[in-house]
């Protein structure tokens, strides 16, 4: 494997997140959407989508066979694109992704947001550390994903944690940039409120665990 980047694990777990479906496409503000191309070089190829405001891709499916995230195709959500690793000419790929203004986020929201703009998830990357794990340059990283949901009601925020949390643990294994995934500490970190007395923003945190990351170079 590579260097561990940081920008690979944050875009992946984020991409991650968006298709997941905690949050509904409607609730998110984004639409579902495929587009069609044909393949012409032979190696690496890389498409460029239609919308700019690309939020997650869903599926790469190259000669009717569904690709897999890391290995075979990577994405750059800001220039809109997919990477192919291995192609040959006059092959058809469909990509499918969501596209529209989104509440899952690599950060954390504003305080001066509007109610409208909730429920929201959002993370950040944490407790990033590594230590040698054997002879010659091999290195072992963990880290842990701060993510946060915030929510209109107690019972939302609630519903929210357990679906979040069960998604994780079905993905334990599936990502590709974190080899293992697990949740970790729950912890209630109070309410936002947005006018003094009213609409309040109730705040759950979730640890995600990534540990057992090697580079060996």
């Amino acid at each position: 494997m590579s260097k561990i980047s940081k920008v690979n694990i944050t875009t992946e777990y984020l991409n991650f997140l968006r298709n997941s479906n905690i949050l509904s496409v409607s609730d998110r503000g984004v639409t579902t959407t495929s587009e069609t191309f044909t393949t012409t070089a032979t190696g690496a190829e890389t498409f460029t989508l239609a919308k700019a405001t690309l939020k997650n891709i869903r599926s790469v499916v190259y000669d009717g066979t569904t690709l897999a995230y890391g290995s075979e195709y990577a994405i750059n959500l800001d220039t809109y694109k997919v990477t192919i690793s291995t192609v040959v000419p006059a092959k058809t790929v469909v990509i499918s992704y969501d596209y529209g203004t989104d509440k899952i986020f690599s950060d954390y929201p504003r305080y001066d947001l509007t109610p409208a703009s909730y429920p929201r998830i959002g993370f950040g990357v944490y407790g990033f550390g590594s230590e040698t794990a054997g002879f010659g340059n091999v290195n072992r990283s963990d880290w842990r994903f701060d993510t946060r949901i915030y929510a209109t009601s107690k019972s939302q925020a609630d519903t929210l944690l357990d679906t979040l949390r069960g998604k994780i643990i079905d993905a334990q294994t599936t990502l590709y940039y974190c080899h293992y995934i697990k949740p970790t500490n729950v912890l209630d970190l109070g309410i936002l409120e947005l006018e003094k007395g009213k609409n309040k923003i109730f705040i759950i945190g979730l640890d995600v665990s990534c540990p057992l990351n090697y580079e060996i170079n």
